[in-house]
């Protein structure tokens, strides 16, 4: 049964959100010190889809959402070339266990990927195609922002997400 939560108990049960850091997540320490200074608590440990998902006490809703996070169009190219099967098996769990993930991708634009403004091989119109099929394909949203923004975003994407769980979405 799906309980109801008035606007005042959301906003109560949200100030105890917990972010889930996956513990094999490297360069995050712009992320995880934005959640110090804010004083938003989270663990690291590893999750199964995706580099970041949230829990509220003993729920946890890391089988609901997650959101992956690349530091750069460099990156997600190398992810849609040499590294693409072990990417493609990481999207399709999701797909399986019905995760929405969040494709975040730091310091980028379409613009950036239009113009071939990165250094990888692969030609733009191919990860063009890539971004745009993985978006149909396995329900995915992606987002393009400053590194300086990510950590924001991060923590807004989950805790929305979690407030639309808590609400019956």
């Amino acid at each position: 049964m799906i309980r109801h939560y008035t606007d005042a108990e959301l906003t109560a049960a949200l100030k105890d959100l917990t972010i889930i850091v996956d513990r094999r997540e490297q360069v995050n320490q712009h992320i995880t010190g934005f959640l110090d200074g804010k004083k938003v608590p989270y663990i690291e440990r590893k999750l199964d889809v995706g580099d970041y998902s949230c829990q509220l006490g003993e729920m946890t809703f890391e089988r609901d959402f997650a959101i992956e996070r690349k530091g750069s169009i460099d990156e997600i190219a190398g992810n849609f070339s040499e590294g693409r099967e072990r990417f493609e098996r990481e999207f399709l769990r999701a797909k399986a266990a019905g995760t929405k993930v969040y494709l975040l991708v730091e310091n980028a634009t379409w613009d950036d990927i239009y113009v071939h403004n990165y250094s990888s091989r692969l030609n733009e119109k191919a990860l063009i195609a890539s971004l745009l099929a993985w978006q149909t394909r396995y329900n995915v949203t992606i987002i393009f922002c400053k590194k300086q923004n990510a950590a924001k975003t991060i923590y807004g994407i989950l805790w929305y997400a979690a407030r639309e769980k808590l609400m019956g979405g």
